[in-house]
C-alpha cells in the first residue's frame, strides 16, 4: 500500500508533510487551491491588458528591466528566459532534494502570489507522481532566489535536457511522453514564476531539518555511552537542573541521556567526580541550545514555505502584481548559520571528549603493562578493532579542523552582479550547503567517539548493567566489531561504525 497522498491547498502546509513528498508520497492540487491560482493567474493576464510595465513579464530582467517588451513578444521571451538563466554547476543534487524543491515550488503556486498558469501547476503536480526530476547541479545560487537551477526544471517542463525517471537518467522530451504529460506551453510570467523562487534552499533546509532531529538524538547517545565510560557524575541531567534553564532543548536533551542511561552501574554519584571535564559536564546545555536552533530554524523554513515569495507578486485581492524583495530569504539564511555554529559546537565537545577517553584507555593500557606504556597486542597480529578509535583520534582532529572553517558565516560574501543592479544576497544556499557538511562530520566525529567509548569499557569491565539504551549500543558494537579481524584498517572499523549509528534510531525511539 503506497503513501497517503498529500494535498496541496490554501492552507499552509507542514515541514511533515514535505518530507512525506520527498519520501515518495503522491500529491495533489485541491479545488481550493486551483480556484486560486486561477484567480492569481487572471490578475497577470489583467495587467497585460491593460499595458502595465511588470518586470520579467511585459519588461526585461536584470539589468535590462526597464526595457518594455512587444506585446508579440511576450510569449515567446518565456522559453529563453528559461534558457538565459541556466547557470548551475558541479555535482548533481540528490533526487531527494530536487523533490523537495518541487514540492516547495509547487506549493508556492498554491499562495496565490506567482500567478501561474494551471498547465505548470498541474505538470509540476504530474512529475511529482510519476517520480520525474531534473538533473540540478548543487552550486548555482547566491540566494536571491535559486534561478539558475530552477530553470533546469523549467527547462525539463519544456521538454528539454534530461530527467532523472525512476532512477534513470533519460530525455525529458521521452519521459514526458511515455508518462503521457504534455510539454508546457508557458505563458507571460510562467517563466519568473518556476524559476524565481527560493524553494530548491528551502527543501533542502527542510530535508536536514530532519537529519540535524535524528543526529542530535544519536548524540544525545553517543554522549551518554561516553558518560557512562568515563563514569560520569549524574546530576548534571537532573530534571531540577534542566528546569531551572527553562529551556525546551536542555529539557529534552537531559530525558534523553536519563532514559539512555536509566539502571546503568557505572553511573552512581557515590564513586563519580565532583565535577567532571566540562566536555561531558555541559552535555545537556550545549546539545539543548543546538535544539533550541533547530527549533527556530524549522520556524523559519515554515514561513519560507507558505508565504507567496515571488517577483513579481500578484495580490489577489487588490488585483496587483508588485515587484517586491520577498525573494530575498534572509531569515533563513541567518537561522542556516546559527545552525552551523550551534552543531559545530556539538562537534567540539564529542572531539573534546575523544581526547578525554583517549586519554583514559591509553593510561590503562600503560598500567596494565606495569606502567612503562608497551601495552599492545602480540606483533604481527595487528589492532584489535576495538582499539581503532586510538587510530582515528588524529584525522578526526584533522574533520574537527574542516567543521570549524564550515561554520564561519558566508553570508556577508557575495559580490556585486548584473551591473551592480543586484548588490546583496544571502548566500542562504551556501550556508545549508555548510549544515550539509557540518552534519556528515558531526556523524563522523560521534562514530569515533563511540569507538573510544566502547575501548574505554572494554579495558576497564566493571561489574553490573550498562543503561537501558547505551547497553543495546554497546551490544550492537559488540556484534559489528567482533566480526572484524584483528588488522582491520581503522577506516573499516570507523565505517561499520557509522553504520552501527545509522541503525541506533531504533535504539532511540525506544
Amino acid at each position: 500500500m503506497g503513501a497517503p497522498t498529500v494535498g496541496i491547498s490554501i492552507a499552509d502546509m507542514t515541514l511533515d508533510e514535505v518530507l512525506a513528498v520527498v519520501d515518495g508520497a503522491p500529491v495533489e492540487l485541491t479545488n481550493d487551491a486551483v480556484e486560486l491560482i486561477g484567480r492569481s493567474r487572471a490578475v497577470v493576464d489583467a495587467a497585460i491588458d491593460r499595458g502595465e510595465a511588470i518586470y520579467g513579464v511585459t519588461t526585461g530582467v536584470g539589468h535590462a528591466r526597464d526595457q518594455r517588451l512587444p506585446d508579440e513578444a511576450l510569449t515567446a521571451m518565456q522559453p529563453f528566459l528559461v534558457e538565459m538563466h541556466l547557470g548551475a554547476m558541479g555535482e548533481p543534487m540528490p533526487t531527494g532534494l530536487v523533490r523537495a524543491g518541487m514540492i516547495v515550488r509547487l506549493n508556492g503556486f498554491a499562495r496565490g502570489g506567482a500567478g501561474v498558469s494551471l498547465q505548470v501547476a498541474h505538470t509540476l503536480e504530474a512529475m511529482l507522481n510519476h517520480g520525474m526530476h531534473p538533473i540540478i547541479p548543487r552550486s548555482g545560487s547566491v540566494g536571491a532566489g535559486d534561478l539558475g537551477q530552477l530553470a533546469l526544471l523549467g527547462r525539463a517542463m519544456l521538454g528539454r535536457g534530461e530527467v532523472d525517471w525512476q532512477g534513470k537518467r533519460v530525455q525529458a522530451a521521452d519521459a514526458l511522453r511515455e508518462a503521457d504529460i504534455a510539454p508546457v506551453t508557458l505563458q507571460p510570467k510562467d517563466a519568473l514564476s518556476t524559476i524565481s523562487s527560493n524553494a530548491l534552499t528551502v527543501g533542502r533546509g527542510i530535508s536536514q531539518w530532519r537529519d540535524i532531529g535524528r543526529l542530535l538524538d544519536l548524540a544525545d547517545l553517543v554522549a551518554a555511552t561516553s558518560m557512562e565510560a568515563h563514569g560520569a557524575n549524574p546530576s548534571v541531567f537532573d530534571p531540577a537542573v534542566s528546569r531551572a534553564r527553562h529551556s525546551a532543548g536542555q529539557e529534552t536533551a537531559s530525558q534523553n541521556l536519563r532514559e539512555a542511561l536509566e539502571g546503568s552501574a557505572r553511573i552512581d554519584p557515590a564513586t563519580a567526580s565532583v565535577q567532571d571535564p566540562i566536555s561531558f559536564r555541559v552535555v545537556p546545555q550545549v546539545h539543548g541550545a543546538c535544539r533550541d536552533t533547530l527549533s527556530g530554524l524549522a520556524a523559519e523554513l515554515s514561513k519560507e514555505l507558505n508565504a507567496p515569495s515571488d517577483n513579481p507578486m500578484v495580490d489577489v485581492d487588490s488585483g496587483r502584481v508588485l515587484s517586491n524583495g520577498n525573494f530575498h530569504a534572509m531569515n533563513v539564511a541567518l537561522t542556516a548559520e546559527s545552525m552551523n555554529l550551534a552543531l559545530a559546537h556539538v562537534g567540539m565537545l564529542s572531539e573534546r571528549r575523544c581526547g578525554q577517553l583517549w586519554d583514559s584507555v591509553v593510561s590503562t593500557m600503560g598500567e596494565a603493562a606495569g606502567g612503562d606504556g608497551s601495552q599492545g597486542p602480540p606483533p604481527g597480529e595487528g589492532i584489535p578493532p576495538a582499539f581503532a578509535g586510538l587510530a582515528l583520534r588524529y584525522p578526526i582532529a584533522a574533520r574537527y579542523t574542516r567543521l570549524r572553517q564550515l561554520a564561519q558565516p558566508v553570508t556577508l560574501d557575495v559580490p556585486t552582479l548584473d551591473l551592480s543592479v543586484e548588490d546583496h544576497a544571502t548566500n542562504g544556499a551556501e550556508s545549508l550547503w555548510s549544515t550539509y557538511e557540518i552534519t556528515g562530520i558531526v556523524t563522523e566525529i560521534l562514530a569515533v567517539e563511540l569507538l573510544l567509548a566502547y575501548a574505554r569499557l572494554f579495558t576497564t569491565p566493571a561489574p553490573g548493567e550498562l543503561g537501558a539504551r547505551t547497553g543495546q549500543l554497546v551490544d550492537r558494537m559488540s556484534t559489528e566489531l567482533t566480526s572484524l579481524p584483528a588488522g582491520t584498517l581503522p577506516d573499516e572499523t570507523h565505517a561499520r561504525t557509522m553504520s552501527v549509528l545509522a541503525s541506533a534510531a531504533s535504539i532511540v525511539d525506544g
